[in-house]
């Protein structure tokens, strides 16, 4: 039977802004969206029947159609008229419900792999349409890399590439609901109206830390506008950061709406010093590099 292996990576967030509400109620943002290696390994075999299966290591994951990769295979069908079938096997890694995109990265890891078994007729950009469908993450996912997007999220333009670095990301696992999150954004600043008078930050200063690879400045030119909202609420992601921060990380923020912290470090034995002080906290971190 025809087999593939997909890596699903993570991503984190450079830089995370609302530049305001669009008229199909969406939030727009500027996104700067980095992989990482820590990553979901999706297997893919097809089957004779046309039928889809789901199993994953990690217990509470749920293997029916609710689950996105199942989704994204249906979606692929759909666009291409095929009856297509796969047994899929997830080995998860990354948190869920951490801000990491780790749904969405099954979800491409499967639209690259369900292609690929098929004998790749679509492009990536036609990967990436189906996607967009599935969520604002997803067509990232696929691509990978460094991308810029604004839009809703899925709209990606080319970013310079982050230098090698070393990485720690981690998650308390308290949970943030997206609509939660954007909802005491609306509250603090007014939705975003003209009275509120919002001003996006300026990218400027990060695309030049990345172009001149200078793990320095991109620390200090990172920015999460969910960061100061949520982590009032969510004291364990608070706690993380202050770990990495303590433990020598020239630069920590949370990613996506939260409650991942990721820390930039300037070498693995930083990096390592940071793991042991936030498992005293109770809390499993991951040791990676951008990808």
């Amino acid at each position: 039977m025809k087999k593939t292996v997909q890596r699903g990576y993570a991503k984190i967030n450079l830089h995370l802004d609302v530049t305001g509400i669009m008229p199909n109620g969406f939030h727009s943002v500027n996104n700067v969206m980095q992989s990482v290696s820590l990553c979901d390994t999706v297997t893919m075999v097809l089957r004779d029947d046309g039928e889809y299966t789901l199993t994953c290591n990690v217990e509470g994951v749920p293997t029916d159609s609710s689950n996105l990769a199942i989704k994204a295979a249906l979606a692929y069908e759909r666009a291409t008229g095929r009856r297509i079938g796969a047994d899929i096997t997830i080995d998860k890694r990354i948190p869920m419900a951490a801000g990491l995109a780790g749904g969405s990265a099954d979800a491409a890891a499967v639209l690259r792999g369900i292609n690929e078994l098929c004998g790749s007729p679509l492009s990536v950009d036609e990967l990436c349409g189906i996607g967009s469908a599935l969520g604002a993450d997803v067509p990232f996912c696929i691509v990978g890399g460094s991308c810029f997007a604004d839009g809703k999220g899925d709209a990606l333009h080319p970013f310079p590439t982050m230098p090698d670095c070393s990485l720690v990301v981690a998650c308390g696992g308290e949970g943030v609901s997206t609509p939660m999150a954007y909802g005491m954004l609306d509250s603090l600043y007014n939705k975003f109206s003209t009275e509120a008078d919002y001003k996006p930050r300026e990218l400027d200063t990060l695309r030049n830390a990345v172009e001149s690879k200078d793990v320095y400045a991109i620390a200090r030119a990172t920015y999460n506008i969910f960061e100061a909202p949520i982590l009032s609420v969510r004291p364990v992601a608070a706690a993380i950061k202050q770990a990495m921060l303590d433990s020598g990380a020239i630069g920590a923020m949370m990613s996506g709406s939260g409650p991942s912290v990721f820390g930039i470090f300037k070498n693995d034995e930083d990096a390592a010093t940071a793991c042991d002080k936030i498992r005293s906290l109770g809390v499993v971190p991951h040791m990676c590099r951008p990808v």
